[in-house]
């Protein structure tokens, strides 16, 4: 963690209780034929997407909650205007004799809810405070949890109701909605803002071949060649082939994040903003400054080498997500500007969503991912193997093989890492805003 919280969160052993109480739209590509955007509510999808073990998550997700807090100022800039906007809509309806609208706002990938509760409170004291200093009522809000089907809606909705009081003095409503952010999630024009923290990088694990697996992904720009190299686990790290991280960037990365942008737009309200917060590239978790391949990787190698592992578990390792940098976020948005999906019905005829959107601001900020205390390369161990376990276990290793491989990876973490500073990271933040009109062409 970098620096003090500024307000409480569920304790460790908090969070062990409350998991103690409560255990009981996209076109096929061209050219294949044979690959599809299955919907992520089905099974199948749900298992693919299923990225975290959350239980180990909820533990060790506190170790992460640096990149809430570097985004502050961009969050409480977009409560500020939020706030200006809500005034001069106020001040119409009261005109109008009409009643005041609940603002609708949503947190995309709530995992267990904790850092998603403690961003939702600052983010409220904006809006609070802005309010206040333009002489203006706080507005009623509704806020919505989405987190994929496949995690664990009891964890996050005990994690809310632990909120209970401050909610009602902050005259917020909530609900949960356990869907993918791949999918349309709200009525159209009706959302006033959207964030997600730490998401938007793992991509749409329903966007295989039928019948397939993620783990064809591995073989992704390199079809043609019968034995491409598979010795690597992330995308990002150095050993991945080139070719194979240039088709993931394009046809997987930009594809994915232009979707999500595109189902956004048609969601948000004219002037509504959106402040997405990704794991980026370079991060030490994937790319270790001694040149070599990630901790995951090495252990593999480590483990087959002395026939602990079968090789064919490292083939079948991938984790599905891709560490943008700040260039991607443009090239994204451009062909979101492109998508026919689920155009808006304008006085001009029909208009894409993706061409509503603008980039108001995007950064790349450089971070320390560390534990805390004296802890500080074991709570980021514990923390990488809680993000990264379910992509090992969807190679099938045994109970062995996977305890093995939990060894090495903690024995490359002691090898790579100083224990003094922690893991170099960076994160990509960007705010996006709906215009009231497209910037391109209407569709033909």
């Amino acid at each position: 963690m970098l620096g003090d919280r500024s307000s409480p969160r569920p304790s460790p052993a908090m969070m062990r209780r409350l998991g103690r109480a409560i255990a009981p739209l996209f076109p096929p590509r061209a050219p294949s034929s044979t690959r599809r955007a299955a919907s992520s509510t089905t099974a199948v999808a749900a298992e693919a997407s299923s990225t975290m073990q959350s239980a180990a998550y909820a533990l060790h997700s506190p170790n992460q909650y640096a990149a809430h807090r570097l985004t502050r100022d961009p969050l409480a800039g977009s409560l500020a205007r939020l706030a200006r906007r809500c005034k001069l809509e106020d001040v119409s309806a009261i005109l109008d004799g009409q009643p005041l609208r609940r603002r609708r706002l949503a947190d995309l990938g709530s995992a267990d809810g904790s850092s998603s509760m403690e961003t939702l409170q600052f983010a409220v004291r904006c809006l609070r405070d802005e309010s206040a200093s333009l002489g203006a009522t706080h507005p009623p809000l509704h806020v919505t949890f989405e987190e994929h089907p496949a995690s664990d809606e009891a964890r996050l909705r005990a994690t809310i109701n632990l909120h209970d009081d401050w909610l009602a003095r902050n005259d917020v409503t909530w609900d949960v909605k356990m869907q993918s952010f791949y999918e349309p999630l709200f009525a159209p024009q009706s959302m006033d803002f959207m964030m997600s923290y730490l998401c938007l990088h793992w991509l749409d694990g329903a966007d295989v071949s039928e019948g397939g697996d993620i783990a064809e992904w591995k073989r992704l720009g390199a079809e043609e060649k019968p034995q491409p190299n598979l010795e690597w686990t992330f995308i990002n790290e150095r050993t991945a082939p080139k070719r194979v991280w240039e088709a993931w960037r394009t046809e997987l990365a930009h594809r994915h994040l232009a979707k999500f942008l595109s189902l956004r737009a048609r969601e948000m309200r004219p002037g509504a903003e959106l402040l997405l917060v990704m794991v980026g590239h370079p991060h030490e978790f994937v790319v270790p400054s001694d040149g070599g391949p990630s901790p995951l990787s090495r252990a593999m190698k480590a483990c087959i080498q002395r026939g602990e592992v079968r090789e064919e578990i490292f083939h079948r390792t991938v984790v599905p997500y891709f560490q943008r940098t700040a260039d991607d976020i443009p090239a994204a948005l451009a062909m979101a500007r492109t998508l026919d999906i689920a155009p808006l019905i304008s006085s001009e005829g029909e208009e894409r969503p993706g061409a509503f959107l603008e980039l108001v601001d995007c950064q790349t900020l450089p971070a320390i991912t560390k534990g805390e205390d004296d802890n500080l390369l074991e709570g980021a161990f514990e923390l990488f193997w809680s993000i990264h376990l379910h992509s090992i276990k969807r190679a099938r290793p045994s109970n062995e093989e996977l305890q093995c491989l939990k060894r090495e990876t903690r024995r490359a973490f002691a090898e790579i890492y100083d224990d003094e500073v922690g893991i170099p990271s960076t994160f990509v933040a960007c705010t996006l805003r709906r215009r009231t009109r497209e910037r391109a062409a209407h569709i033909a």
